[in-house]
């Protein structure tokens, strides 16, 4: 069942989100994660402050896919087993990852070299570091598969910390979500990540843990939100 999310900022600040979350049919849980956190990158941020990294023309001009990360609440989990990543080897297949997952620090590659290992290292990355943690309950292909939803934030000039929580927070059934920001040096804190904290069973949002946001990179003042 797929359930469609809509806010607006109330005062007409030009950013919208559109989440469409697909929720997934009850499983067997592993004892060794409890959530999900599905994080989301804003490629803008993204390049503003890694400027020397950001390799992909043209730039996506919507929230792509960082990673879903399994976790406790004791402690963050990486790295849970030794099983390999899987490359791909059909063209459609990597570019329609590509779409929803691109690696921002990679160019474009061809049809002829797409299967060369840079061009798949940030999802082999993302899979060794994290996607090993639920691998129990969520195999490689189905890890990819699942993490694979549509998330758009369109963005506006500079809200403050306390407007994006909440209007997030609004958009996920009252949830409290996870913001990273990084600051240029003498620039104002960019906004570069969101996370959206879910059961293990990806049936229901929930408040990412506390113990772990990182909404403090953020600052409580005025944010970047590159467009």
């Amino acid at each position: 069942m797929c359930q469609l999310l809509y806010c607006c900022w109330d005062d007409g600040l030009v950013f919208k989100l559109v989440l469409l979350i697909l929720m997934l049919c009850p499983l067997t849980i592993n004892s060794s994660f409890q959530y999900l956190t599905f994080v989301q990158q804003w490629p803008r941020g993204y390049c503003t402050v890694n400027p020397s990294r950001c390799q992909r023309i043209p730039l996506p001009t919507v929230f792509t896919i960082h990673g879903l990360w399994p976790g406790n609440f004791t402690k963050i989990l990486q790295i849970c087993t030794t099983t390999s990543y899987t490359q791909l080897q059909n063209f459609q297949d990597w570019n329609n990852r590509n779409l929803r997952w691109p690696d921002l620090a990679k160019p474009l590659p061809t049809m002829q070299n797409f299967q060369e290992p840079r061009f798949q290292s940030f999802w082999k990355h993302e899979w060794k570091k994290h996607g090993t943690c639920s691998e129990n309950m969520y195999p490689e292909a189905t890890y990819f598969s699942r993490t694979i939803q549509l998330s758009n934030i369109f963005p506006g000039s500079n809200p403050t910390v306390s407007s994006v929580n909440s209007t997030i927070y609004r958009a996920i059934s009252n949830h409290v979500p996870d913001l990273m920001c990084v600051t240029p040096p003498r620039q104002t804190p960019a906004l570069v990540e969101i996370g959206i904290c879910f059961t293990a069973t990806m049936t229901t949002i929930i408040d990412c843990p506390s113990q772990f946001l990182r909404t403090g990179s953020c600052g409580i003042g005025t944010i970047n939100f590159p467009a």
